[in-house]
């Protein structure tokens, strides 16, 4: 299996791989959108630079569905808070479906109250998120010098808010100062920092106007 995009992981992560329950916490729609633009950052398709302005390097598809979805919406000048309000809506189901083309996730239809149809995305090949959690507690527990992309996984689930469903096994206070120290640190360009930090800035807001409503 060819590696997982960090939108891919980040939604793997954040599922519950028992249930497959998950899909609608709240700003996971932003954080699997900001996966995307960190993915494309890392792929030097995009840069961000001041303003969080952003200028595309290389337009040509990527060849994976839901990353060229995030391409499609970037032009050059675009700030990074408008690509994300133009693709989360659709991030999660786009990477979900990936999932399933692997073979990482099936899906299943269930009920609730009976009625309502809902569908979880319960795990199909558990080797997939064991080589993203052992990856996780390598470098969050272990203290293992992080891969520029393992480092902007860490970030946008540091930006997400997903310390305890990253790394469960570690205290949260120890593990939400360690990611958040992965996030800032040397191991992840300028570019791939600027977006991770915009990514937190909408989810942060989000779920204020979401607490306060």
């Amino acid at each position: 299996m060819s590696e997982l995009t960090i939108p891919e992981a980040v939604l793997l992560v954040a599922l519950d791989h028992v249930t497959g329950s998950g899909k609608a916490r709240l700003g996971l729609d932003w954080a699997v959108a900001g996966a995307g633009v960190v993915e494309l950052a890392l792929a030097q398709k995009i840069t961000v630079g001041d303003k969080d302005i952003v200028t595309v390097l290389d337009p040509d598809p990527t060849g994976i569905g839901h990353l060229d979805a995030v391409l499609a919406e970037v032009t050059d000048g675009v700030r990074v808070s408008k690509v994300l309000r133009r693709t989360r809506g659709g991030a999660p189901d786009r990477a979900l479906a990936a999932l399933v083309e692997r073979g990482v996730l099936h899906r299943r239809r269930t009920w609730v109250l009976g009625m309502l149809p809902v569908h979880r995305y319960p795990v199909s090949d558990p080797s997939a998120a064991a080589a993203v959690r052992a990856g996780l507690d390598a470098t969050v527990l272990g203290g293992q010098e992080p891969s520029e992309r393992t480092a902007a996984l860490v970030g946008v689930l540091h930006a997400a808010k997903l310390w305890r469903r990253a790394v469960p096994s570690g205290g949260r206070k120890q593990v939400r100062q360690r990611m958040s120290d992965i996030a800032a640190g040397q191991s992840i360009s300028p570019a791939v920092r600027k977006a991770i930090a915009r990514t937190q800035g909408a989810i942060t807001a989000m779920t204020a106007a979401a607490s306060s409503g």
